[in-house]
């Protein structure tokens, strides 16, 4: 192998920015709890949303002012991630998906009435103990796993990126990213995840109260 010795190495890297925030087990067990608890009350997003799911629920009413926070605190963070900090977050919907065996979220990308500019997230809250049996090619496995396309397709570069997301793993990435959920079987527990929206606005554009 050929080696290099006495260069400086720089890296630069050109394209779309996915952050994971690992947030703690305290605010997935709350959420999910609070969920569990108003889930028959809470109105259904489906309308709205490319998913395959059946269920599919607006949320923003059980989130608290911690909560919240939280999370604008991720989609802040993200912006300076990305080197684009003069950007306002205003989070809009929450929704959270209970996703069963055969169900699956086809590849789409998020928008908003209000601007065509935002961040997209994903909360993972809970996920069953298997995703059951893969069709074909076992050690490359995909059931349930989070998808991510875009970017260059040249052989040397990465355009798909499959996440086996675990609870307390946030993805925050912008609105245009297709982004899908394959399906699972083998089991009746569900797959269920956050998303949150968050429309983003140049600061001279949005009105403030002093």
């Amino acid at each position: 192998m050929e080696e290099i010795k006495d260069v400086k190495i720089s890296h630069m890297v050109l394209g779309t920015t996915i952050a994971k925030f690992d947030l703690p087990m305290r605010l997935v067990d709350d959420l999910n709890k609070a969920y569990d608890k108003s889930k028959e009350a809470m109105p259904y997003h489906n309308s709205q949303l490319a998913g395959k799911i059946k269920e599919e629920k607006l949320v923003n009413a059980i989130l608290t002012d911690e909560m919240k926070g939280t999370f604008l605190g991720c989609f802040k963070k993200y912006l300076e991630l990305a080197q684009k900090p003069f950007w306002v977050c205003l989070p809009e919907n929450a929704w959270i998906n209970d996703m069963y065996a055969g169900e699956y979220n086809p590849l789409h990308f998020h928008s908003s009435k209000m601007t065509d500019l935002g961040l997209s997230s994903v909360f993972v809250l809970k996920r069953p103990s298997t995703y059951g049996i893969e069709a074909s090619k076992e050690n490359d496995p995909t059931n349930g796993w989070l998808q991510f396309t875009g970017g260059d397709q040249s052989p040397i570069s990465i355009s798909q990126l499959a996440v086996d997301a675990k609870p307390g793993e946030f993805y925050v990435f912008p609105y245009t990213l297709l982004h899908g959920v394959y399906p699972f079987n083998g089991t009746e527990e569900a797959r269920r995840t956050m998303s949150y929206n968050c429309n983003l606005f140049k600061e001279s554009a949005v009105t403030r109260k002093d």
